[in-house]
């Protein structure tokens, strides 16, 4: 049976002391010094006052009456205690608030301690800084006290339970409690001691709390000490960073509290570009705290304009969860720093911890390497979304206390941190009176920073700002047209699978309104379970490999480990892969979505004045940044390569524009086409990035004018000899053999100095693997049949046949197993004596098709073409909608790079704007494609079906053979798997069509392919 306090939401805790700000005291200025600039080095235990407990602790599950062994901080489901299970909406308990079943899997956590000899006498506190859910701390049998809040601090005096030498601390940890109503996050659920245990020994009388109040120029600081009637000298010491004292002040603590200041003269500002910080030291009955300090300023100004040192500021910003592949909540300081990194490199200025505060370390590091952080109280109840009434919870008073303390326990943990400029009262939680009450509260606390609340709505005056999820670009047009009104898109860009596409136009949106801040795209890092599968089922990786974890008998592993997402552990309740939807994979490779948001947000925008005078337009989006501190490099190339590059000292000022010119020299007719590229580099070392990093570049084509192309009169070409057998037409020239088969209109065979260069019929397609953001337009399409669509021939004429040409016209069209018919399309076939193949395309589209995925020649190689070069946007995926990220450059690929490698297979590999391609074994012998002028491409070893009907990639197996895609067009990414419908402009609705390329069979070691790719076959 459950204890009576799991399901009263009266009950928040038992003894844990009030919340205060966190931070770890030293008993010398010295270590309190290099404890502020501790980083993921760490926190100094030698000769200190704070003591880790984490490590191997005895763990019985569920009434285990022999123990395992369990790592803490740890998530018992990644150990193999229950199953890790990925749920959006739903509560993973029957909806019964704040009632939770009977069945209640719980863990008794224990381990012995020693304390250390220089702790005598003083005043020994118990922290716990994450644990999932509700638990009980027990100190050598006797019960202490008991807490909840998964996300938040707790901390216990035990002086009084201690004694001399060994000591053991037992704590019961409970799945489910009423605080899962409140906890019903997008993510994992997984439970137990997930963040660090630690031990504070104080001095009997010792500061409690302290607030840090900052101007551009001051500090103010209240101190609150443990007691009330305490007393005694504070000393307050400022350091700049190069820990270079710069002020003190001493004060008498009376009455438990006191205040001090300092002005500071020529202050260094902290904003996320210039994180600037100084170090104050509070010393206080012989223990030292270290506080790092910002200097900033947080307000809305009179055009709704987000203010941060009276300067308007845009978040470029991601949501971030605490999520591990292998240890699931578990985010240890290091992996945090690189993932901080990362996005200072793909110039991500902004955090929103989604939906909870993140572990106490992550705001120390966003201190020092600049961002903006938007920080989420730990509060969801989506699933009442299922309730009667979803906003009971959020009306009703008996779970007001529980609303207000998530919110004070946060509020107090961080409230100095220069990094947090906006609180948010949580998450997709509805509306009421209790979010209000946390509001009034938070202002009233705190009225140095902002208030945020999604589901306030847009006339609710608790908040300080109007936000909105997924709204289209469209409806933020709207919002920036009401310039009194601050907006803000907490959540967009749904970054699942191949995409997102369509930034870009939001940030066109962003930068052309005061009133909108910005965004923060949905999400950072994908979530997923490292998993192995057993003989006995799948198992987490951490489970079945460490041995010396978990339950003494595992069973025999039978694969290498594989990302999974929910569902495949069997679990009842899952939302499939909806929580694969991050920037970068669960091992933070970046994907393309990432490479594509940092071009989009790149700091420096070029657009084109007057490029004939090599007149260029730069403007400056940094915030407080000059350009001068930017080394910007031009580079003008054509196909044949670089052809000039300099460098340009500019500056401008922050939101400002200047033009340049640029002294390149250009010819005025070329076969080639001149693009410039502008590339944005640091000039200096920073703490994210050495010197020489790439912020982000512009390509622009350049106004040289491109001769036609070449033409190959067929009079001109070698003799072919053309033969009708009947159900097939066979044509023959100097070194190429081809046929083609009259039954299906298309080519059978394609033989090239007798080697076959097809190794089936090609067709003419209009599927593709549905990406994760159409999720929901693949039910559209299925319904439609379009996945199932086959070519069909319906006429097929032999127009003229000469010496050194062949003619033939075909018509098709794509029918479904109803016999519906999509797509209708003539083909003009030509053959040209040189081996060369012209295909000219009309087509005509059904009008009950809304929109194609896409339309094209699909054909397949024999194994062992696996080299690529083209002329394109590349290297990485480009779509109509996601290609910042490219240029227009000749690149060389192979098939297996071109693949990109999802947890959940879908389309990928695409280039847009293609001028040629070439598909190609080592020994340079394939098929060399020609636009006229240009199609998209795509060239791999997986066929669209694989990759729809893969669940996993696991389970992917890649042809030998290589499957060739020239499309005349894709549909755009988009991201409306949680996010508005894909913007017309980059749907594919086309009604009629036309297009056209070239093929031909070569050996590149004898063609010149940039030169060749301008000569054309002509009638």
């Amino acid at each position: 049976m459950n204890p009576v306090f799991l399901e009263n939401p009266k009950i928040l805790h038992q003894n844990k002391e009030p919340a205060r700000s966190w931070y770890i005291p030293y008993h010398c200025r010295c270590n309190a010094l290099n404890g502020a600039h501790a980083g993921s080095e760490g926190l100094s235990e030698y000769h200190g006052y704070y003591k880790r407990l984490n490590g191997d602790w005895d763990f019985y599950y569920c009434g285990n009456t022999t123990p395992d062994k369990i790592k803490v901080p740890g998530s018992w489901q990644m150990y193999g205690y229950g199953k890790p299970a990925y749920i959006n909406v739903t509560y993973p308990i029957p909806l019964d608030p704040p009632h939770i079943p009977e069945e209640n899997p719980y863990g008794v956590y224990k381990r012995n301690f020693t304390l250390p000899t220089n702790w005598k006498g003083r005043r020994i506190y118990l922290n716990f800084d994450g644990v999932d859910t509700y638990f009980t701390v027990d100190i050598n049998g006797t019960y202490v006290g008991q807490s909840q809040g998964a996300h938040l601090p707790s901390e216990f005096e035990i002086t009084n339970y201690l004694q001399e030498g060994t000591n053991q601390i037992t704590v019961t940890v409970w799945q489910y409690a009423w605080t899962t109503y409140l906890e019903d996050q997008d993510f994992y659920r997984l439970s137990g001691i997930f963040r660090d245990v630690y031990l504070l020994a104080r001095p009997q009388n010792h500061i409690r709390d302290f607030f840090v109040h900052t101007t551009l120029d001051t500090l103010e600081v209240e101190v609150r000490a443990d007691q009330p009637e305490a007393s005694g000298l504070l000393s307050a010491e400022l350091y700049n960073w190069a820990r270079e004292k710069i002020g003190q002040t001493d004060v008498q603590v009376q009455e438990g509290g006191a205040k001090l200041h300092f002005t500071i003269t020529n202050p260094r500002n902290w904003t996320a570009e210039d994180p600037y910080l100084y170090t104050l030291l509070l010393s206080y009955h012989g223990e030292v705290i270290p506080v790092n300090v910002g200097l900033r300023t947080v307000e809305i100004g009179t055009q709704g304009e987000l203010l941060i040192n009276h300067r308007p500021v845009k978040l470029k910003g991601v949501n971030r969860h605490d999520t591990h592949p292998d240890l699931g909540h578990v985010t240890p300081i290091a992996t945090i720093e690189r993932e901080l990194i990362l996005m200072k490199q793909h110039n991500i200025n902004c955090i929103r911890t989604s939906h909870y505060p993140n572990t106490p370390m992550f705001y120390r590091l966003c201190d020092y390497y600049g961002f903006y952080v938007l920080d989420e109280a730990d509060l969801e109840t989506h699933g009442m979304h299922f309730y009667h009434d979803p906003n009971y919870l959020t009306n009703h008073p008996d779970w007001t206390e529980a609303y207000l303390d998530r919110m004070e326990r946060m509020v107090e943990r961080d409230k100095n941190h220069a990094c947090v400029i906006i609180w948010s009262l949580g998450n997709e939680s509805f509306m009421g009176e209790n979010h209000r009450k946390m509001a009034h509260w938070t202002h009233k606390r705190d009225a140095s920073r902002l208030v945020h609340y999604e589901g306030a709505g847009e006339h609710e005056a608790c908040v300080d700002v109007y936000s909105r999820m997924y709204a289209s670009v469209d409806y933020c047009n709207e919002m920036g047209e009401q310039a009194f009104k601050s907006f803000y898109l907490c959540e967009y860009a749904h970054a699942m699978g191949n995409g997102p596409g369509d930034i870009q136009a939001y940030w066109e949106i962003f930068y052309q309104y005061p009133n909108i801040w910005g965004g923060n795209v949905w999400e950072w890092a994908d979530h997923a379970v490292r998993t192995c599968d057993t003989e006995a089922g799948p198992l987490t990786a951490t489970a079945a490999t460490l041995s010396q974890y978990g339950a003494s008998t595992k069973p025999q592993t039978n694969s290498t480990p594989f990302f999974s997402y929910g569902g495949y552990f069997g679990e009842p309740l899952h939302d499939g892969n909806f929580c694969v939807d991050g920037l970068v994979n669960p091992d933070r490779i970046p994907g393309t979505g990432l490479l594509e948001l940092k071009q989009v947000i790149c700091p420096v925008q070029v657009s084109d004045k007057d490029a004939k005078s090599r007149n260029f337009t730069l403007t400056n989006r940094y915030d407080f940044t000059d350009l001068s501190q930017v080394e910007i490099i031009w580079r003008v190339s054509n196909q044949s390569g670089i052809q000039e590059e300099g460098t340009l000292n500019v500056t401008c000022p922050p939101h400002q524009t200047v033009t340049v010119t640029v002294p390149y020299h250009l010819p005025e007719l070329s076969y080639e086409e001149y693009f410039i590229d502008f590339i944005f580099k640091t000039k200096t070392s920073v703490s994210w990035a050495q010197a020489g990093h790439e912020l982000g570049f512009v390509q622009l084509p350049l106004p040289v004018e491109q001769t036609e192309p070449e033409s190959m009169p067929a009079a001109h070409m070698q003799p072919i000899q053309v033969n009708d057998r009947g159900h097939s037409i066979e044509i023959q020239g100097e070194d190429f053999f081809y046929i083609f088969d009259k039954d299906k209109g298309q080519l059978s065979s394609l033989q090239y100095n007798g080697i076959e260069m097809l190794a089936s019929t090609p067709a003419f397609t209009l599927w593709r693997a549905p990406t994760d953001n159409e999720r929901l337009l693949r039910y559209e399409w299925e319904e439609k049949e379009l996945h199932v669509a086959q070519e069909k021939l319906q006429s097929l004429r032999i127009m003229n046949i000469d010496k050194t040409h062949a003619e033939i016209v075909t018509a098709y069209t794509l029918e479904t197993t109803s016999g519906a018919t999509p797509v209708s399309y003539f083909v003009f076939w030509a053959f040209f004596g040189n081996g060369e193949i012209s295909v000219s395309v009309s087509a005509q589209v059904s009008d009950e098709i809304k929109n194609l995925p896409r339309f094209g020649f699909e054909l397949t190689m024999p194994a062992g073409n696996e080299q690529l070069r083209y002329f394109g946007m590349g290297p990485g995926n480009a779509y109509a909608d996601m290609h910042a990220n490219c240029r227009m450059d000749v690149y060389n690929s192979t098939v297996t790079q071109e693949f990109t490698n999802y947890i959940k297979p879908q389309e990928n590999g695409n280039h847009t704007n293609t001028r040629f391609l070439c598909v190609s074994d080592l020994e340079g012998r394939g098929l060399f494609f020609k636009g006229i002028p240009h199609f998209s491409c795509s060239a791999l070893h997986y066929t669209a079906q694989d990759l729809t009907d893969c669940a996993l990639n696991k389970d992917l197996s890649p042809r030998k053979e290589t499957i060739v895609r020239i499309d005349y067009k894709q549909a755009g990414i988009g991201s409306a798997s949680c996010g508005p419908e894909l913007s017309p402009v980059w749907q594919f609705t086309e009604k009629q069509f036309c297009y056209a390329f070239t093929l031909r069979p070569c050996f590149t070691e004898c063609l010149d392919l940039i030169r060749d790719s301008r000569v054309l076959p002509q009638i």
